[in-house]
């Protein structure tokens, strides 16, 4: 990402480039080699593509004709002299999509009225953003570039019709444009993102074909900032004139900073394993990773909880939110738990449902962040809401029972209410408790057939559930801790009193164990660092 400070007192037009479409381009196949390749295509359009057009017309004309106040990942946002230098670089760069990145979505616009007074910059650049959004309306697919026929060969990744051949595995396969496109780019795009990150925590560039090591569960996690298009709105009415390009440029710098420094760190606390990641995207507010289950939650808890640090000790950040008086920076982010074979793009699409899912903590309280989770079970992709339907159980009139504990709350919420109830803290002390390893002296909370009586009773509902839980007091070696234990987290009345919702840690905490262990045979040394992990299997 990129800025320049332009000069006050010129007669400039606005231009906006900006990719659309990027999951659908990045996700169209679900070889995860093509997914790096495509997003590093996104990422060079908006930053490298943009930079050197701008760069060959200033050198042409003698003069910095077009400044650069922001050249992300997929966008940019310039100012021109004249409309014609700024159709100039937008020709540009379309030019090299069509050539270099077939099939991705990229379109510009020029503000054909000119800003005259740099009192006027913010509306110039709002006026630009709605003929922006209303030229994309008018504009066709790109899928319409190349249709199917009947003569046509498909592609062997993503069923559209094939321009070349590509070798894998010592087979010829063919490949449609974009898809060849992004293979040649997977290997710059691994590079740049373990080089953003922990080389030897990403996937070698040799093995991007096999995908991440695991031990049969991978997990794909989405994140995403919340509440990040208020402040860029909020930064247009706050500043004007040269303050608001100064702003606008460094807080788009400094969010995709702050982005990649949290990651970085949760990604670095997992030092007892290689190959375990691959980042997809990585970039302002957003995050897509394929990563191994085992250490999955805690990455993702890690990032979230690293995000709003980062944001809070950020100069140009905080300097933006306290003019703006808007709240901290935080982060929401959910894992689809998958087998290694699952179809990444419905894995991809059940992540970001759970994210959304835990966005609702915006709307109780914006100065936490959240994460939800779903070990995925079933073969056919579904819908969050069809996923969990089974889920949810009702007890004649009683309340409502979901048997999921998310979405969980990261931060330490002190104030009581929905927040404390859904703190991280407690899923983990569950999951901490049900998976310790057991001992003569101090044998689990409960035994392996009380946790299978209690998830046969929650599927029943309330009541059948406080029936099994006075059974399993009974059999437990401890009555007096196994009744505390479950009271805290069996069926939690979930604040305020008369939501009606009841929730439960139980299940949750099983499969985060279940996650954390692995069920695929493990190397010697991964044997040793899990094998305190084992009992806990046996328990859930």
């Amino acid at each position: 990402m990129s800025s320049q400070s332009p000069a006050s007192g010129k007669s400039r037009h606005w231009v906006v480039i900006e990719t659309g479409a990027n999951q659908a381009y990045v996700f169209a196949s679900n070889k995860q080699a093509v997914n790096v390749g495509a997003s590093e295509l996104i990422f060079r359009s908006g930053t490298e593509w943009v930079t050197e057009a701008v760069r060959k017309i200033n050198e042409r004309s003698g003069r910095d004709a077009v400044e650069i106040v922001v050249a992300a990942s997929g966008k940019a946002l310039l100012l021109a002299p004249n409309a014609a230098d700024g159709r100039a670089v937008i020709r540009a760069v379309t030019r090299r999509a069509l050539h270099q990145a077939p099939g991705l979505e990229i379109w510009g616009t020029v503000d054909p009225k000119a800003v005259d007074n740099d009192a006027d910059l913010a509306d110039g650049l709002s006026r630009a953003y709605q003929l922006q959004a209303a030229w994309r309306s008018r504009r066709p697919s790109p899928l319409l570039r190349h249709p199917t026929l009947p003569f046509t060969r498909p592609c062997h990744y993503s069923g559209q019709p094939s321009t070349a051949f590509g070798d894998e595995g010592g087979t010829p396969y063919p490949r449609a444009a974009k898809v060849d496109a992004a293979w040649r780019r997977r290997n710059v795009g691994r590079d740049r993102m373990a080089d953003r990150l922990v080389d030897s925590a990403v996937v070698q560039a040799d093995k991007l074909n096999d995908g991440v090591s695991n031990a049969g569960w991978v997990a794909v996690m989405h994140a995403d900032g919340n509440g990040i298009g208020d402040v860029f709105r909020k930064i247009s009415t706050t500043y004007s004139g040269q303050d608001f390009l100064t702003k606008l440029g460094a807080f788009s710098r400094a969010l995709d900073e702050v982005t990649v420094t949290a990651l970085r760190y949760a990604v670095e606390q997992v030092n007892d394993r290689t190959g375990w990641l691959l980042p997809l995207v990585v970039g302002g507010d957003d995050v897509t990773v394929v990563m191994d289950a085992r250490p999955a939650f805690e990455v993702t808890a890690t990032f979230v909880e690293r995000f709003a640090e980062q944001a809070a000790g950020n100069e140009t950040i905080s300097q933006v939110l306290t003019d703006a008086r808007l709240p901290g920076l935080t982060a929401c982010a959910g894992i689809a738990y998958v087998k290694p074979h699952y179809p990444f793009s419905q894995a991809y699409e059940l992540a970001e449902e759970l994210c959304s899912s835990a966005k609702q903590i915006k709307r109780i309280d914006p100065s936490y962040g959240a994460l939800d989770f779903h070990v995925l079970h079933d073969s056919i992709g579904q819908s969050l809401g069809r996923i969990r339907a089974p889920l949810t159980v009702t007890d004649g009139d009683e309340a409502e029972l979901r048997l999921w504990p998310g979405p969980v709350v990261i931060g330490e919420p002190t104030k009581g209410g929905w927040a404390a109830a859904h703190d991280v803290t407690l899923l983990r002390e569950v999951a901490k408790e049900l998976g310790r390893k057991p001992s003569e002296t101090d044998p689990p909370v409960l035994p392996r057939s009380a946790l299978h009586r209690l998830r046969q009773a929650l599927l029943a509902g309330r009541t059948e559930t406080n029936r099994a839980r006075d059974q399993v007091t009974v059999w437990a070696p401890n009555r007096e801790k196994a009744d505390a234990f479950l009271r805290d987290h069996l069926l939690v009345d979930e604040p305020p009193s008369d939501s009606g919702v009841t929730f439960s840690r139980i299940l949750g905490a099983i499969d985060l164990i279940d996650m954390a262990t692995g069920t695929a045979p493990h190397t010697a040394a991964e044997r040793d660092n899990i094998r305190a992990a084992q009992p806990s299997r046996e328990a859930a």
